[in-house]
């Protein structure tokens, strides 16, 4: 046993496994701990080349382990082999990671396969931004640049080109729209600049997506973008009005009554974890000594104390939340 423990320990022998062509082990070792092991063996993958070391490669696409995903699809990037578009596009469409999504239109874009362009511009609209600008800088780098309008805002967006989008002739409000529900909130704030910059009354309808962003960065750049698009001033409170709030100050007050001093962490004020610490230190002392030194007080006594204090922070907890601004 001592010695298989002290094989498992070794360093890999990248060199020896090139040597003896051992793809299967050179490709296992793209997941190894040590990032130096990964890039010899994905360089010794690279320099083997051949139709065999394409299909080991191809073969490991669907392997469970993301990092082992993201090695394959680098070397294959490298290799530049037509053979792996098909598994690439597959990645690019059902990975579940968006470090392997993006990976993957990268290699696509080094390996510039006309087949996968119609695959690549659909991808445009994939819900992560990084795996977007890898799709941009793929169809940049093969001059598949989309010729639609609508293609061409999303190619736009994708690439972070956001001013260049009211340079186009009559750009469609659509793609901005359907950015407005991305999960990055510095993208919802640039489709809704751009959406007041194009003074375009089809973006009305997106008025009250964005009022009622929980993002306050989004919302004001909605405040000044909307009324250049013809949108009445009186619409844009009732609409903030409607927003989802960041923090539920309802939350709060429930959070300080059972265990004082985490609704004020959840509101993100720094000493709200101090507090509750004390107060469940002190509830614990309470519980420890007083059977000790005062045994003529009620079991249950702690809790009194502990409650009582809840009930002071949870009157502080609402007369702090209502000097606080509504926007």
């Amino acid at each position: 046993m001592f010695p298989q423990l002290l094989s498992i320990r070794r360093t890999p022998d990248v060199g020896r496994l090139e040597r003896k062509r051992d793809v299967d082990a050179l490709v296992r070792l793209l997941a190894h701990r040590d990032l130096t092991i990964q890039w010899r063996a994905a360089s010794a993958l690279e320099r083997l080349g051949g139709d065999l070391t394409t299909k080991k490669l191809i073969g490991a696409l669907d392997h469970p382990d993301r990092k082992m995903r993201i090695g394959v699809v680098e070397v294959l990037s490298d290799i530049r082999d037509i053979q792996a578009v098909p598994g690439l596009l597959l990645l690019l469409s059902r990975d579940e990671s968006n470090e392997v999504r993006w990976a993957s239109a990268i290699a696509l874009g080094e390996i510039g396969d006309e087949a996968a362009r119609t695959r690549l511009v659909n991808a445009l609209k994939d819900p992560d931004k990084y795996v977007r600008y890898g799709v941009a800088l793929a169809l940049e780098k093969n001059g598949w640049i989309p010729a639609d309008p609508e293609g061409q805002v999303y190619f736009l967006a994708a690439a972070q080109r956001w001013a260049d989008i009211p340079g186009l002739d009559i750009p469609p409000v659509a793609p901005l729209i359907h950015h407005l529900h991305d999960y990055d909130p510095a993208v919802r704030a640039h489709a809704v600049k751009i959406l007041g910059e194009l003074h375009d009354p089809d973006a009305k309808e997106a008025c009250d997506i964005v009022l009622r962003d929980i993002i306050g960065s989004v919302r004001w750049e909605a405040l000044k973008a909307f009324p250049r698009c013809n949108i009445p001033l009186m619409h844009l409170p009732g609409g903030l009005a409607r927003r989802r709030r960041e923090k539920d100050p309802n939350g709060a007050m429930i959070l300080n009554f059972l265990f004082p001093g985490l609704g004020y962490s959840y509101l993100e004020i720094w000493w709200g974890f101090l507090l509750f610490q004390i107060n469940f230190t002190t509830l614990m002392t309470l519980f420890l000594l007083l059977p000790v030194y005062a045994p003529s007080l009620p079991p249950y006594f702690p809790f009194i104390f502990w409650f009582s204090i809840s009930s002071l922070v949870v009157v502080h907890t609402r007369l702090y939340l209502r000097g606080l601004p509504d926007l």
